[in-house]
């Protein structure tokens, strides 16, 4: 190396040295220009920032934005100047050291005793977080009144989250528990087909699919049916509560009455697909790895299985306008003085318009007040016009669910059981399904959380 060269970088390390001490201050001493950063214990960590700084070869001390790299126990962590009491997301989340001293509600005081629930956010958190936990405590999204609702509730897994935020308030058992979703993926076809521009709530569709027969793939020339018995009938098979004759009907009153048809000529009608459907469920939330989440027309019927954590996170995209916001369990993470040391990036992005959204969102309204998924509740009970649900039971009648929103607050609840190897069992053994059947199961308990949460204000 030259001698001009050498000179250069000599100036270079100083300043940077410098700019690393002004930085240090600002992490470690809160800005006190008193502190003798060569004083151990701080000499020490000086020398370990500098190595950070010199194997990574960052350029600290620009006349725009600052970024001082440290190295700390374990861990990468960014700051920018003039805004130290704001630490943002770590680089490389998932290792994570030590134990916190507290588990909060998002009150920011009240230990978490739910050992789920703590346990649900300490996962979260190491998910999405890197460093020491040791003497910190952790304030989670969870509202301890709307918890207590939660935990009141047997026999299910209910979820309730915050969609403007996608704050996660309250968890119940079995909250990460994948479940057939069936109906629940009418609302995902809606977006889909609204988002077009082609259909709207009140687009008219044939209701008797035997009248009607549906053709795929594109050129076929048999219609798809399928076997029931002895005989085979014209595809998609419908629940034996739904009474099916040759009229046309809105996908309004096709919501209301729980049918297959109309939304299965919709997946497969103009600008429509399998995959369309299968790629808005992604937009919204469903994991694209999910089991059965294939771009195929039997894809309308829910044959995928999604948690009731996910399902909520999917309709708080309608609730917040098209918005589609990753659910968090961790508000914060606070030092041993108090101070604020993490909080967690907003993951948001829009997915679906507004017009869109609010569309799906006023036929689910109709589907709760007028239709059957309001059959197993007393609708008058928790009325309101940003109230809106949609329920589903499995064809195999292991899974009920009545998942929906009232007004910010989205609530999921799914209901099963299982053997002692997790299989999951009927939950009556006539082989009834659809919104009607799963509104029985469980619509009375979602009714309950929605008077809940009208408490939390």
């Amino acid at each position: 190396m030259s001698a001009d060269k050498r000179a250069a970088a000599q100036r270079d390390d100083a300043a940077g040295r410098e700019a690393l001490e002004n930085q240090f201050r600002t992490m470690f001493a809160e800005r006190s220009e008193t502190v003798r950063v060569t004083t151990a214990p701080y000499a020490n960590l000086r020398r370990r920032i500098v190595t950070a700084r010199r194997r990574r070869r960052m350029r600290i001390g620009s006349a725009g934005v600052a970024f001082a790299v440290a190295v700390v126990g374990v861990g990468v962590w960014a700051t920018v100047p003039g805004g130290h009491h704001a630490a943002v997301a770590p680089t490389t989340p998932g290792v994570v050291t030590g134990v916190p001293a507290k588990v909060v509600y998002a009150d920011g005081h009240t230990e978490v005793s739910n050992t789920l629930v703590r346990d649900a956010a300490l996962d979260w958190l190491r998910t999405n977080y890197t460093g020491d936990l040791s003497g910190t405590t952790v304030v989670t999204t969870f509202d301890q009144q709307a918890q207590g609702a939660a935990d009141a509730v047997p026999d299910s897994s209910a979820v309730i989250v915050d969609a403007d935020d996608g704050a996660v308030l309250a968890l119940g058992d079995g909250w990460n528990r994948p479940l057939p979703i069936a109906d629940l993926m009418k609302p995902i076809l809606l977006a889909a087909a609204f988002q077009t521009g082609k259909y709207g709530p009140d687009s008219m569709v044939p209701l008797d699919t035997a009248k009607h027969p549906l053709y795929w793939p594109p050129g076929a020339h048999q219609p798809m049916t399928y076997q029931s018995g002895d005989h085979s009938a014209d595809w998609p098979p419908e629940s034996p509560n739904t009474s099916i004759v040759d009229y046309a009907v809105s996908l309004r009153s096709a919501a209301q009455l729980g049918a297959n048809g109309p939304f299965a000529q919709v997946e497969l009608g103009s600008g429509m697909s399998p995959s369309v459907l299968r790629d808005m469920g992604v937009s919204l939330g469903l994991p694209s790895a999910t089991e059965n989440l294939v771009p195929v027309p039997s894809l309308v019927l829910g044959p995928v299985k999604a948690t009731p954590l996910t399902m909520a996170t999917v309709n708080a995209t309608f609730a917040d306008g098209g918005v589609w916001r990753e659910s968090r369990m961790v508000g914060k993470l606070l030092g041993k003085n108090g101070r604020v040391l993490w909080t967690p990036q907003d993951k948001a992005s829009r997915v679906l318009s507004q017009a869109a959204a609010a569309q799906v969102t006023d036929v689910l309204h109709s589907a709760l007040a007028d239709g059957t998924t309001g059959g197993g509740l007393d609708y008058r009970t928790i009325a309101g016009a940003r109230t809106w649900a949609m329920a589903a039971a499995s064809s195999s009648q292991n899974a009920a669910w009545t998942v929906g929103a009232d007004s910010r607050y989205v609530i999921s609840v799914g209901m099963s059981r299982e053997d002692e190897n997790g299989n999951l069992l009927p939950l009556a053994q006539d082989n009834r399904y659809g919104p009607g059947i799963g509104s029985q199961f469980v619509g009375k308990t979602w009714a309950g959380l929605v008077q809940a949460v009208r408490k939390l204000g």
